[in-house]
Formats: structure tokens, sequence, C-alpha cells
């Protein structure tokens, strides 16, 4: 089973927080047997490309649990970019989005960034 780490800056009621989202192969394999309106895979593509490969269906998994855990107040995630990272936080996630069980599929974790100010 193929794993992969994600990271995105974004927002939270003004101040940046991180999230951290871990894809896995078994993950993207129960999303696209979804109905395409519940799946979070065709949920971040109807605002860009399809995937061709594997490493863009990880790519959009993680892209489409951000926007549907952040993708409303109190969140921005106007201007951000998600990017790989070597790992998540060891700590059991607190959130988790998408999966035929309700939100249960794709772990999500939140870290308040800190800042000088």
């Amino acid at each position: 089973m193929t794993t992969r780490y994600w990271q995105i800056m974004i927002l939270k009621g003004g101040q940046p927080v991180r999230l951290y989202v871990r894809t896995t192969s078994s993950m993207i394999e129960e999303d696209l047997a979804r109905e395409p309106e519940e799946s979070l895979i065709c949920f971040a593509r109807q605002y860009h490309r399809h995937g061709q490969n594997t490493e863009q269906n990880h790519r959009d998994l993680a892209i489409g649990a951000v926007m549907k855990f952040a993708g409303a107040s109190p969140y921005d995630i106007s201007d951000t970019h998600i990017s790989t990272c070597d790992a998540v936080p060891g700590s059991v996630a607190p959130h988790f989005v998408g999966g035929s069980t309700g939100d249960s599929l794709v772990p999500i974790w939140e870290e308040l960034v800190e800042t000088d100010e």
C-alpha cells in the first residue's frame, strides 16, 4: 500500500494554521468507488484537470479532503498550495472527511502556526 503525506498553510479566523493530510492507495480505491457527487477526488477535479496516474490521485484526494474540511468559514483556503511532506503529526487525527461510513476516510491534523506578532 502506498502512503503519501501532505501539508497546506491556510487561515482560520485570520490566524495561520497548517493542515496535514495522509492518503493511501486503499483510500483512493474507496473514494473512487463512490458516486461522483460523494467522491473527494471528483470534488477536487471539478476545478482542474483529471488525474492520469497514481500520484495525481493521491494529490487530488488530499486536495478534496482539504476543500471539504476547510472550504467554509472560519477557514480561508483562497491563496494556498498543497505540498508533500515527510510525515504527519504522531497523534491520532482529530478530524476525518469522506468515506462510505460518514466522515471517516481521510485523516486531517490541524496545527496553529506560531507567528512573531
